[in-house]
């Protein structure tokens, strides 16, 4: 059981509230959307309830910090505390990313759907995927020849 199931579909406070816009890598915010639709969870919501049991353990985590300050250390370093830390570089390039993105299926900023045969807007891709209960990667991986053909077709026709 993880933390937002003990809050699925709780009703809020009606006290004024303030937006939090934060930024998440692609896969967390996919698996974090995922996880609040099984809840029946908005994001905002599975947000908030996340933010307040943070608050409210604060409490805990006061008492374990004054614990800790009291207490020896547990484990002993990994590293001697007088190694100076290296960062080794590598000839591989920093800016290169091995995130899977759509961007070579694109026309006109759509993408073909191989099973209807249709094209959608790549903004409404990964809902329309989840018709066929996939993700876009594995639609369009998995049936590449037929959709290079509709691209081919697309661009023909433009």
């Amino acid at each position: 059981m993880g933390k937002l199931d003990k809050y699925a579909r709780q009703s809020r406070s009606k006290e004024a509230s303030k937006v939090l816009p934060i930024r998440l890598p692609e896969s967390i915010y996919e698996q974090f959307r995922e996880r609040c639709d099984e809840l029946g969870l908005s994001m905002s919501e599975a947000g908030y309830l996340l933010i307040r049991e943070e608050l409210d353990e604060n409490l805990y985590t006061t008492t374990t910090s004054e614990v800790a300050a009291t207490t020896g250390r547990i484990q002993k370093s990994i590293q001697d505390e007088n190694t100076p830390y290296i960062k080794k570089t590598t000839n591989s390039s920093s800016s290169f990313s091995s995130r899977w993105t759509s961007a070579h299926y694109e026309v006109e900023n759509e993408l073909p759907c191989p099973l209807c045969h249709q094209w959608y807007s790549k903004t409404n891709f990964a809902r329309h995927a989840k018709n066929h209960n996939t993700t876009p990667k594995e639609l369009l991986e998995n049936n590449k020849e037929f959709i290079f053909q509709m691209i081919k077709e697309r661009k023909h026709n433009v």
